[in-house]
């Protein structure tokens, strides 16, 4: 009997661009501030993104646009999840012992609020253009491309 062997050839990774943005607003006031100043169109995603851990299923808000006149997607999703876990000798009183526990989205860069993951098929398209526009945004600290080489935690860019 033939053995048969299937060759799985180097996975092409997506083509993809990533902007850190610091900004202390809510998730839902920074998509709102990028449609209005940008002209983009963030809806939220009914599902967010999720992650079990061991103590906590975290959740991080998820919004996007698809700009299907210029084949390009824009992803938008808070880097940190918090929560008040209650410990085991918790009593059901006003000085209850609870921990706060802050999950990452990317670990490696904890100083970030904000993500924005664009995928685009448009041989024009200026990042440096995209980063001028998001910090002309007054409610936005700073924003910078982020080299997709050095993210370790690549798989959890994956939304859909």
């Amino acid at each position: 009997m033939v053995a048969q062997r299937l060759v799985l050839e180097a996975l092409e990774e997506d083509e993809y661009e990533l902007i850190a943005i610091h900004c202390a607003v809510p998730s839902y006031k920074l998509a709102f501030l990028l449609n209005k100043h940008l002209r983009l169109h963030f809806c939220r995603k009914k599902k967010d993104v999720c992650f079990e851990y061991a103590s906590v299923s975290a959740t991080y808000p998820y919004y996007q646009y698809v700009d299907e006149n210029n084949y390009t997607e824009y992803n938008l999703v808070k880097n940190t999840f918090h929560t008040n876990i209650m410990g085991a000798n918790t009593q059901q009183d006003l000085f209850g012992d609870t921990s706060r526990v802050t999950k990452y989205l990317m670990p490696e860069h904890k100083s970030v609020d904000y993500f924005l993951k664009i995928i685009t098929e448009t041989p024009d398209f200026s990042v440096k253009n995209l980063v001028s526009r998001i910090l002309q945004v007054p409610q936005i600290i700073t924003a910078y491309s982020i080299n997709k080489t050095q993210i370790k935690s690549k798989n959890n860019l994956i939304f859909e």
